[in-house]
Formats: C-alpha cells, structure tokens, sequence
C-alpha cells in the first residue's frame, strides 16, 4: 500500500506541474523511486492513477457485498459497501481534491473520462447485484438500485470536496441517502396512486 500511495503522490504532483498529458510512466516511476514495471504492478496506466481504478473497488466492494447478510435488499448492502469505500477515501482527501482540479483542467476529456468511469461503476455494481441476488442481466431493478446509489455517493463526493466544515464523507453520505430515500418514498406514492386512478 506504501508504494501505491507513493505512486499516486508523485504522479498527481507532476500532473500538477507538467500537466496529465505531458506526463509519462517513466517520470512516475522516478519521482516515486521505482521501476517502471513497478508501477504496471500497481496501476494498468497513468489514466488509472487520475481517474482511478473501477475493477480494483469492484473486488473489494465484491468482498464487502459477501459479508453482507444474505436476504438483505440489494440497495442495503451497495450502501454498506459505499460507505466502506467513503471510510477508505476518508484518509486522502488532498489527494481527492487534487484529482478534481486536474480533472477539472482537462475540460472535455475529463468530463467524458468521468463519464465513462461512472458507467463503468454503474456496471460493475449491478454485476454484483444481479451475482449476489441471482437475477439475469436484464434486470432493469440492479441497474436502478446502482445508478441510484453511485448518483448519491458522487454527490455527497461533491459536497466533501468543496465543504469547509469539515463534516466526514460518511455523514454526508448518510444524509444524502436519507433525504434521497424520502423523495423516492414519496414518488413511489404519486405511482401507485396513478396506478390505482387509472385502473378505477
């Protein structure tokens, strides 16, 4: 883990510098004091150092999703496994908001690197749905519960980045949770009464 970190700090810091598109895995790997293959054991790019790496938080989140009681509802247990991730980030803030402002500077690129990360997480998380509760893939409930839970974790993302108070990311999570679970109780009222309206 030492390594990884130190990877990452020295990556983000020439990004910072030199720009993401200047930067190479050669430069990465000594100003962090390592061989070059070093560097592949840890990340499968620099791309995976900036944007992140989904199928390294899709194992551990497959690993969380396993201790998680086996009749629990699919969304109970995503959240489990986010709020784990929010304690893991917890720690690197720094290095969090670092990636913002880089990501904000690659203006269109970035957006749409996002963009693709975020499907990518969508994906694997309704993976996991679909293995753990045995339903096919063509279940639109696993992709709804996944889309529903990482639009709630990337904005309680938001909110920890740009806050000053200070608040730890699993609150925010927590409350964005809470409030987005009442607005959807309620939307689910204005269905089912639509549904009654209709059949009468």
């Amino acid at each position: 883990m030492r390594t990884r970190a130190a990877i990452e700090a020295a990556a983000l810091e020439l990004f910072a510098e030199q720009g993401f598109a200047n930067t190479t895995v050669e430069q990465i790997a000594e100003a962090a004091d390592i061989a070059p293959r070093t560097f592949f054991r840890h990340f499968p790019s620099k791309d995976a150092v900036l944007f992140g790496d989904p199928g390294r938080e899709a194992e551990r989140m497959r690993e969380v999703l396993a201790a998680r009681p086996a009749g629990e509802h699919p969304m109970r247990s995503l959240a489990a496994a986010l709020l784990d991730a929010a304690d893991r980030i917890e720690h690197d803030r720094a290095q969090h908001l670092m990636r913002a402002e880089l990501l904000d500077g690659l203006e269109h690129a970035g957006d749409y690197e996002m963009h693709l990360i975020r499907q990518r997480w969508v994906q694997d998380m309704a993976a996991l749905v679909a293995e753990r509760t045995g339903s096919g893939d063509d279940d639109p409930r696993t992709v709804a519960y996944s889309i529903t839970l990482m639009s709630c974790f990337g904005t309680a993302m938001h909110g920890w980045l740009v806050g000053t108070r200070g608040k730890p990311l699993r609150e925010i999570l927590a409350q964005v949770l809470d409030e987005t679970a009442g607005g959807l109780a309620q939307a689910a009222d204005v269905a089912r009464s639509a549904i009654r309206g209709s059949a009468g």
